[in-house]
């Protein structure tokens, strides 16, 4: 697989934004943005399905909160795939990297499993089955956010 991030992080777009200060300045700066956006909403939703603030409407907040986690997701694979390719051989061989990315497949299929069986309508789930979608998902996206950072410490 090692050919492969090689030729992946040779790529023009790859060179560009590994050499050039500002795009990686820019990448970098809009992946935090979309993890900002992403694990604020799943914070606020996840606050909410563990008890917190029960005079909010689940069903409303989650209106809200899924659509914006939706787009900060999707940025952030967009920007935190930018960034990858700057360095990909690097990247793929860091335990920590493959360790979020196994996180994140899991907090998504997590996510992905409650939105089809409950929809916008987790009043349909028990107050204990919230607690604990509203607990593992906190905890994995937590986990998510603090192995990402890890990998700058522990290889940067």
């Amino acid at each position: 697989m090692a050919p492969v991030w090689t030729a992946l992080q040779s790529t023009d777009l790859a060179v560009w934004i590994g050499f050039s200060r500002w795009a990686y300045a820019a990448v970098a700066t809009a992946h935090v943005l979309a993890v900002a956006a992403l694990v604020g909403a799943v914070l606020t939703l996840d606050l909410r399905l563990m008890g917190l603030g029960r005079s909010v409407d689940l069903h409303r907040l989650a209106g809200l909160a899924v659509p914006i986690a939706g787009t900060g997701l999707a940025c952030a694979v967009l920007t935190g795939g930018l960034l990858f390719i700057g360095r990909a051989a690097e990247y793929a061989a860091f335990d920590l990297f493959r360790l979020k990315m196994v996180l994140i497949v899991c907090a998504v299929a997590l996510s992905l499993a409650a939105h089809r069986r409950y929809g916008f309508r987790f009043e349909r789930a028990t107050a204990r089955q919230c607690r604990r979608l509203g607990i593992a998902s906190l905890a994995l996206w937590v986990c998510v956010a603090v192995s990402g950072r890890m990998i700058a410490f522990v290889y940067g």
